[in-house]
């Protein structure tokens, strides 16, 4: 789903040459998005790419946004940027721009995942149109159980075995997540719900694995449907089960229920680790329990930062034997924190102090409300979710700024 971006009211795309073929440059968008402008951009220090005639060459992307925004006259909730660079929309995301990725996004590139990926050429107008809603998981936790058309985010890596044999491992993502040190974290639908699922049955996301797995099992035919085990420290101290919670009623119905064929045998914590520390201390910890030799696996998770625990489960069912394992996770935990801009919460109309995104645990609905509620207990100040996303586009904007040349004081 688009974070900055109001898909009501596209008013400018940005295309990047550098990355982008000739088809792109060449797409018919007015015929899709009436009066919509469309910028050509190239980097100027980037010599292999042509400038034509209405081509804007740049040095930085802050001062090309700046450009692009006065000749647009548009607000930067209506920019929005195609590009098959993810470093190059990686720093759109941080000014609050919207991006779509032209390619499969590599798991290098996972910390800073695009509004939308896609691959065909002839799908771009879908999500213009708003056919295509987002990422699945982001869709079902902004829009609860509505059936929308969602996509799921696919990345592909490699699973390095002890005996230096290689094995292949697609990864399917249902979104973004933003940790809890990330200033996006409370004004942000998914991530509110992963944090929920930590410790409470969430229908939404049982729904969301539901489709996903039965996405999958039709691309790749799935033998086995397995999760990330407990650790012994979270067993001992009863843990709440999360994916034991699930009832997966279409995976059941299609004969392909959750099974507990691994088990982890030391505890361990990621938290604060470099990614050298993370592979290392994660190794051996997993063993499997079921023979699996010969079958097709589908591992499930929620949330996949560096990547360590899950590579190292995944290695293990290869050298189990498994003949294939695949990936289904919630989301891909965000890094994309803007270097240059401040982000603005909402604020209560009582007391000035921050609203964030809370659950209603009776009717399980998402609203923002405010920290400091039983100050004012009896004065409702609550914003319905959908409307507090929309306010937050326009706190968190690109001002356009006039710049000013210095002359030299020497």
């Amino acid at each position: 789903m688009w974070k900055w971006t109001d898909a009501d009211n596209i008013q400018a795309i940005i295309l990047d040459m550098d990355s982008l073929c000739q088809d792109y440059l060449e797409y018919p968008f007015t015929s899709i998005l009436k009066d919509v402008k469309v910028f050509k951009v190239k980097d100027f220090w980037n010599n292999d790419v042509e400038k034509t005639q209405d081509t804007i060459e740049y040095f930085d992307i802050s001062s090309l946004l700046q450009e692009i925004l006065s000749i647009a006259k548009c607000e930067s909730y209506s920019l929005i940027a195609i590009s098959s660079n993810a470093l190059f929309l990686k720093e759109m995301m941080q000014n609050h721009i919207g991006t779509i990725l032209a390619g499969e996004l590599t798991k290098e590139f996972l910390k800073s995942t695009p509004d939308f990926t896609y691959t065909a050429l002839d799908t771009l107008d879908q999500i213009l149109l708003k056919e295509r809603k987002g990422y699945g998981a982001e869709v079902f936790a902004t829009y609860s159980k509505s059936r929308k058309k969602m996509s799921l985010l696919k990345s592909e890596t490699i699973v390095q075995l002890e005996n230096g044999q290689q094995e292949p491992l697609t990864l399917y993502f249902g979104g973004r997540y933003y940790s809890q040190g990330h200033q996006y974290l409370l004004d942000d639908p998914l991530s509110v719900l992963v944090k929920e699922f930590k410790d409470n049955y969430v229908e939404v996301i049982d729904l969301f694995f539901d489709l996903a797995i039965n996405f999958i099992n039709k691309k790749e035919k799935i033998d086995i449907l397995t999760a990330i085990p407990l650790k012994p420290i979270e067993i001992k101290n009863k843990r709440f089960d999360r994916f034991a919670s699930l009832h997966l009623k279409r995976c059941t119905n299609n004969q392909l229920e959750l099974q507990s064929i691994l088990k982890c045998n030391k505890d361990f914590s990621q938290k604060g680790n470099n990614l050298f520390n993370r592979k290392e201390i994660v190794k051996g910890a997993f063993e499997v329990t079921e023979n699996i030799a010969g079958k097709s696996i589908l591992l499930m998770d929620d949330v996949y930062s560096s990547g360590s625990t899950f590579l190292e489960v995944a290695k293990t069912l290869y050298a189990a034997g498994a003949k294939n394992v695949s990936g289904v996770l919630l989301a891909a935990n965000q890094l994309t924190e803007s270097t240059s801009m401040s982000y603005h919460s909402l604020l209560c109309s009582c007391c000035g102090k921050p609203m964030t995104l809370k659950i209603n645990h009776k009717n399980k609905q998402m609203f923002f409300g405010c920290t400091e509620y039983q100050k004012h207990l009896y004065v409702d100040t609550s914003i319905s979710m959908q409307h507090g996303l929309r306010m937050l586009l326009d706190n968190n904007k690109l001002e356009i700024t006039e710049i000013i040349d210095l002359e030299d004081e020497y």
